[in-house]
């Protein structure tokens, strides 16, 4: 993870960073905390991605995405602030454990695949993918919640049932790539995004 000052200044004021909390393709994401509330401050970084494109500006994408997924009614942690010009952006923070965490463990409960399934058939039905690796979800109080904005037009080959069921599906791998970082549990090559199958 990149390193990051212990305070971070934005537009609603000062965030204190506790934690880092992840890496994707376009930012890291940190616990902060202001006025003693949790929130997610994710700083958008230029590292090439080598199976992802980004055309525009990665915080400007995320806030559209954001308004778009909000609309069809896909469960999200409320975006709080951003700013175009420093790449970064607020979000609420959603507590529980990642579904990569929950499927680590060798959980595979069919209430929380239901949920899956359901927020996929709405986005199909409005022509929309979002970024269905498990790392991307938080299961709080029984429910999933889509913490990433990630969201692109719809295509079968990355679509869940082509591409993100089989991350789902994958229990060993998940644990082993959680453990150790070793792509190669989960992608078949380990840089590629494409899950083993």
């Amino acid at each position: 993870m990149k390193e990051i000052m212990d305070y971070f200044p934005t537009i609603i004021g000062e965030l204190r960073i506790e934690c880092a909390l992840g890496k994707g393709k376009s930012g890291y994401s940190y616990l902060a905390y202001h006025d003693r509330q949790p929130r997610v401050l994710k700083v958008m970084h230029n590292e090439p991605c080598p199976y992802y494109q980004f055309n525009d500006n990665k915080t400007r994408l995320e806030v559209d995405a954001y308004h778009r997924l909000k609309q069809i009614d896909i469960p999200l942690p409320h975006l709080i602030a951003y700013d175009l010009e420093r790449q970064y952006l607020i979000k609420e923070f959603i507590d529980g454990p990642t579904a990569a965490e929950w499927l680590a463990k060798g959980n595979h409960d069919d209430a929380v695949i239901s949920q899956l399934f359901r927020l996929s058939r709405k986005l199909r039905r409005a022509h929309l993918n979002i970024d269905y690796f498990p790392t991307n979800f938080v299961l709080s109080r029984g429910k999933l919640v889509y913490i990433d904005y990630e969201l692109n037009l719809y295509d079968p080959k990355w679509g869940l049932e082509n591409w993100g069921l089989y991350y789902w599906a994958n229990s060993a791998g998940m644990a082993r790539y959680l453990r150790s970082g070793d792509a190669a549990a989960i992608n078949l090559p380990p840089d590629s995004g494409e899950p083993l199958r």
